[in-house]
């Protein structure tokens, strides 16, 4: 008996290169498809170099206006089509920078909601808050790191780009990479244990607050109890002066 599967179309998804050159022809639906496949990698890309969702939400869109007026540029035999996306969110990122005049545009808080998850499986409160602080305090170290440092970390350490993909996006030369890197590691070694100081002293401070105000609370308490201990005491002695005698009559 024939297999029924054997007369079945096969059908596949269609490669990068495919849709690049539908929508070269103006094909909407590949531009959609191309969006639903590498909007994540935009996306995470440009809020790990800016610090802001806002930020990292325009300029995913603006990446996607730009590839789909280039899409006829594009060469499969060059690069793949993720590094191709890595290079137009790159230099987007830089000129949005450059236009703000500021390394960073941060937003830790936003950033730190979407890394809960990665921390609720933890049974242990105490630990799940610890890890959490310490990728918060690493995150601001990379936002604070000059941005030919900052790229380099996160094409290399947050998405895990070999040395080769990181220098055919950033332009440079594989040894620049792997410099940079190194660099950039011992400047948020550094940046981190600063961190950890200013958390220790900080905590310092809130416990010595803390203590203060304890100390305030029960003198204040102590203070309460000896007014009250009075106000009873007082009445007392007056009913006795008020009770008619031979002397005061």
């Amino acid at each position: 008996m024939p297999d029924p599967n054997h007369f079945m179309s096969v059908t596949t998804d269609p490669t990068d290169a495919e849709l690049l050159d539908r929508m070269a022809s103006g094909d909407s639906e590949a531009l959609a498809l191309v969006f639903r496949r590498h909007h994540g990698t935009v996306y995470r890309f440009s809020r790990q170099m800016l610090g802001s969702t806002e930020a990292a939400e325009d300029v995913t869109q603006d990446v996607f206006v730009a590839l789909a007026k280039s899409a006829g540029r594009f060469n499969p035999a060059v690069a793949s089509l993720s590094t191709y996306l890595y290079g137009i969110t790159r230099h987007l990122v830089l000129q949005r920078c450059k236009r703000s005049r500021a390394r960073v545009e941060v937003s830790i808080d936003a950033m730190a909601a979407e890394d809960a998850g990665a921390f609720a499986t933890s049974s242990d409160p105490i630990d799940t808050i610890s890890r959490a602080q310490a990728t918060r305090q690493l995150r601001s170290a990379i936002l604070r790191l000059p941005v030919h440092y900052r790229e380099v970390v996160v094409l290399c350490e947050l998405n895990g780009l070999s040395y080769e993909e990181a220098a055919a996006i950033a332009g440079c030369p594989v040894g620049t990479v792997r410099s940079r890197l190194s660099r950039a590691r011992q400047m948020l070694i550094e940046r981190c244990r600063t961190l950890l100081a200013e958390d220790r002293a900080e905590s310092s401070r809130l416990r010595l607050l803390e203590n203060e105000q304890a100390t305030a609370s029960l003198a204040e308490a102590r203070l309460c109890r000896a007014k009250v201990g009075e106000q009873k005491a007082e009445p007392a002695g007056m009913k006795r002066w008020l009770i008619p005698t031979k002397n005061n009559c």
